[in-house]
Order: structure tokens, then sequence, then C-alpha cells
């Protein structure tokens, strides 16, 4: 072995591999310092160990980002290769574990979080020794996650071809015009052009919600009068029901506002789009069997969530 690697083994830690891996992939300080839960001063240490211990500097700061020296380049690979690899020792062990401890992550898109508790709630009693932690995002957010080998599994829309994941669909998600129960536009049949002027509730970019909207809407050749952009699907739920204006959504997830009566689709001609939620995970990934059991649960709910929202429209 190389003297200088016997050094960097004899003296790194793995949370030093693990600071620096995370500075380089973001190539951001502060940035690793939220991801892991750290002080930046921590991180910053923790980094200057490193370089000490390897005598030579692993980054360079130009501007906020930090840029890894040829040096750093040198270590990175091997880092992140050490880093999976305890992963995957951890994902053996605790599927060995079964449900005797553990914990399962996931992160789900931000339309699908509304189905999801219900589930954790029935593993939860039935298993209660395992942890459950659950993330929400929207689809960038999900796409750097499974880049990342972040969490067991991910709930999102289809997807993209490159990404190298197995992949299944979960449930149908129709996507509906929907607007209070009292607009006047209630109960007519509609064309899409018909409601050209009416405000609209846009989501934010970087959802993947929007990117479908956008597709859909390029096809109808439709513009709409987008009055607000809004972060999440609960302000779209707060602005449906102060009647702000109407918006495409995802039924299931206003499916409690719609059987209440405040919240209605809207009878347009081509809707709904019936778009499908994902399971997702790593190719070659080894699932616990707690995750295992509840991707069992998921899938269960799944058919029954499709069962609803094609009970809407019949």
């Amino acid at each position: 072995m190389p003297e200088k690697i016997s050094i960097l083994a004899r003296n790194a830690t793995l949370r030093q591999l693990q600071v620096f891996e995370s500075i380089a992939r973001h190539n951001s300080f502060s940035k690793a310092a939220e991801e892991l839960h750290l002080t930046q001063p921590t991180v910053s240490m923790q980094v200057k160990k490193l370089a000490e211990i390897l005598e030579s500097p692993l980054f360079e700061q130009i501007g906020r980002k930090a840029h890894l020296t040829e040096a750093g380049k040198a270590l990175y690979d091997s880092a992140n290769n050490i880093l999976q690899q305890l992963s995957i020792a951890e994902q053996k062990i605790n599927h060995l574990k079964g449900f005797s401890g553990g914990s399962v992550k996931f992160t789900v898109i931000s339309t699908a979080q509304y189905f999801v508790p219900k589930v954790i709630q029935h593993f939860a009693q039935s298993y209660p020794d395992v942890t459950i932690i659950m993330r929400v995002g929207n689809k960038e957010s999900l796409i750097e996650r499974i880049n990342n080998n972040k969490d067991d599994f991910y709930l999102l829309g289809q997807p993209p071809e490159d990404l190298n994941v197995e992949s299944s669909q979960l449930s149908v998600n129709p996507l509906a015009f929907l607007a209070n129960s009292d607009h006047p536009l209630v109960g007519k049949q509609l064309a899409i052009q018909d409601l050209v002027n009416e405000p609209f509730l846009m989501r934010e970019t970087g959802s993947g919600i929007r990117a479908q909207i956008e597709k859909v809407f390029e096809e109808f050749e439709f513009q709409p009068n987008i009055k607000m952009v809004l972060g999440g699907n609960e302000p779209i739920r707060l602005g449906l029901l102060q009647n702000l204006g109407i918006t495409v959504a995802s039924v299931p997830t206003l499916m409690e506002e719609i059987n209440q009566g405040k919240i209605s689709i809207l009878n347009v001609k081509g809707f709904p789009i019936n778009r499908h939620w994902y399971l997702a995970y790593p190719k070659g990934k080894v699932l616990s069997i707690a995750a295992e059991k509840l991707i069992e649960l998921l899938k269960m709910e799944g058919e029954k969530l499709s069962e609803q929202a094609f009970n809407q429209f019949r």
C-alpha cells in the first residue's frame, strides 16, 4: 500500500470523508453543513484536518463556490466509493435485522404526500420498532436524492428515462380543472378555450406537476391567465377554497374537499389527463424486509386510490 494511502487509512475519519464528499457534491461548505446538520465552522475544521493529513489543499474557494483541487479530485472517487460501500453494507445488515429495529427512509413528490400517512400509520401499528423517515420534495429535489442514493425508495411522477432506477406504477393520478364549488362555471360543459380569461393558479417552477400541466397546455395550444404562482399543494388548495381562481391539479390531493362539496371538478373536454405516481429505487438497491413490507402496503393503498379517482369521473 502506498505510504500516503496508509497515512490516510490510519488518520482520516469516516466523518471527514463524509464532510469532504458533501462539500464536493454541492460545491459549497454551507450546503454541506446544512445537509449534515453541522455548523459551518465544524465542516471547515473537518476538511482542514483531512487536508493536513494529506499535506495538500482539497478545495479552492472561488466566489461562493468551493472547487476541488487536483488533490481533491484524486480523493473524491475513492471517498465516494467508500461511503457507497458502507451504505450497501448497512442495507444488507438492515435486511438481516428485518423488523427488529432499523429504519425505512423514503422521499415523496408533494402531490403524493396526502395518501402516504395512512399507510405509515398502519405500518407503525404493526411494526412499532421500525423508524419511518419520510421527506417531501418537488421533482428536482427527488432526482437529486435518487442520484445520491439518499433513501430506500421514492414516490414520484414518471421517472426520466436516463434515471438509473427500477420503477413501477403505484397509482393513477388524474389531472383535472378544479374550482371553488361556488364558481359560475361548475356544472357546465366546457372547452379549454372557454377558460382563457379565467384567473389561473399555477404551481412553482421546478414542480413536476407544473411541468406536466405546461406540457398538456402546449398540446391544447392553451395559454392560461396566470394570476398567482403558488409554492405547493396547500397554497393551491387554500386559493381554491378562497375562490381566487381555477387550476389544474391532482384530483386525489383534493379528494377530501371534493367529497365535502367545497371544491368541484370542471367538466372540460379532454380532461381529466391521466398521469401516474411511480414507486422507484436505484437499480441494485438492497431493500430491507421492513422497506419491502412498507412498499407492499403502499401498492395496496395505490390500488384503492386509483379506484376512488376513477369513480369521480364515472
